[in-house]
């Protein structure tokens, strides 16, 4: 879905650029102009507003701007299809790049793709696909999820990735294209939240956790109550996300 990010201080000067489709980095002297250009004509416009993401189409690819305090996340896409799972995504790497970064970018100068715990983070949210899962990780993933169909209050579980579709589960397929719509268009909170986002699907209740750039999916019995699936889902999202 992602070509290319990168990371840009908010005076324009680049941090970080990698390129997906060869997995390499970028030399910050060849960045596009468009990159920096454009994050300076934002953060000089009074309208441009904190954590939210701005789209740009040029050349049938899709740019799209995420700021922060004191940087810019700037992605290229040639998928317009899933912008808002994009923006999910960036918005909720970069509020944990903020949190965990943000007083090493204020003073940075050159670039940061040396730093390993950086990389680690980008790799967590923009290269876990289905195809570079391995497959280690998806056997601990059916693992987790089968302690979760054991328990007679669960109707069905299941993981997703970024553009809805379940990577391991049980979750009927009268549910999938629902909860593909939910999680693809930005329904689900862009973080990891206590309380997860509720959706019904027919006589279900499914709760719903972003974990990265995947979404746990916990539907109680209609018969019991929704506190299992509430309790579940946060217990399969914190496993998954020590297990990431």
């Amino acid at each position: 879905m992602i070509r290319c990010l990168y990371i840009i201080k908010s005076d324009g000067e680049p941090l970080y650029g990698r390129t997906f489709e060869e997995d390499s980095y970028i030399d910050l002297k060849a960045i596009p102009s468009i990159v920096r250009n454009s994050v300076v004509l934002f953060q000089s416009s009074s309208s441009t507003s904190s954590e939210r993401v701005y789209t740009l189409e040029q050349d049938h690819c899709l740019w799209a701007y995420a700021f922060f305090h004191s940087f810019a996340i700037v992605a290229q896409s040639n998928d317009s299809g899933h912008i808002n799972a994009l923006k999910n995504t960036l918005l909720s790497f970069g509020r944990t790049l903020s949190r965990q970064y943000v007083q090493i970018i204020d003073s940075w100068c050159g670039s940061m793709s040396e730093i390993v715990d950086i990389n680690e983070l980008i790799d967590s949210y923009f290269s876990m696909k289905m195809s570079t899962l391995t497959r280690k990780k998806l056997a601990s993933i059916d693992k987790l999820l089968y302690s979760i169909m054991e328990q007679p209050e669960i109707s069905f579980v299941g993981v997703f990735d970024s553009n809805g579709h379940m990577l391991s589960g049980n979750v009927p397929e009268s549910h999938l294209f629902r909860l593909e719509i939910e999680i693809s268009q930005g329904s689900v909170r862009p973080i990891m939240d206590i309380v997860p986002t509720s959706v019904t699907s027919g006589d279900h209740k499914v709760q719903l956790l972003r974990v990265h750039s995947f979404t746990v999916a916990v539907a109680a019995d209609p018969s019991e109550s929704t506190l299992h699936a509430i309790s579940a889902a946060g217990e399969l999202a914190h496993s998954l996300n020590e297990m990431l």
